[in-house]
């Protein structure tokens, strides 16, 4: 079984690839076969989504496109949880227009694999139990 640590460091280590190459196959390759995906909108937006399996998470992933050209990410973590803050910076084409937005995805994690993922736009502050930065 992992210690809390190696749950931080795995989540660090796919985000690192993934960002770095745009591709989601590390994040892919990180969730169980049975993950659970939910995607919870703006605050007073619609009803959160679920689904599960990794092609739930594909396709939400495969929503977003190209757009993100920078992200800020942000740790904490406690127990099997690890949250990622994230602002993203992007543009909107035709017309090139900047925008920003923040969001968090909360891990789940067992024995090494990604269980479960909610991600979260426009959240409110979340902590956990350890925040390095």
């Amino acid at each position: 079984m992992l210690v809390v640590t190696d749950n931080l460091a795995l989540v660090k280590r796919i985000l690192d690839r993934m960002l770095a190459s745009g591709d989601i196959q590390p994040l892919l390759d990180g969730l169980s076969e049975d993950v659970v995906v939910t995607l919870a909108a703006p605050r007073g937006g619609h009803e959160p989504y679920q689904g599960a399996g990794k092609a739930a998470v594909l396709d939400y992933f495969a929503a977003l496109g190209d757009l993100v050209t920078f992200w800020r990410v942000r740790y904490s973590w406690g127990d099997a949880r690890v949250v990622v803050r994230v602002e993203e910076s992007f543009t909107i084409e035709p017309g090139g227009l900047a925008a920003a937005s923040e969001l968090a995805l909360l891990f789940e994690l067992r024995h090494g694999l990604i269980t479960r993922l909610f991600v979260v736009e426009d959240p409110p502050d979340i902590q956990l139990l350890h925040s390095p930065t």
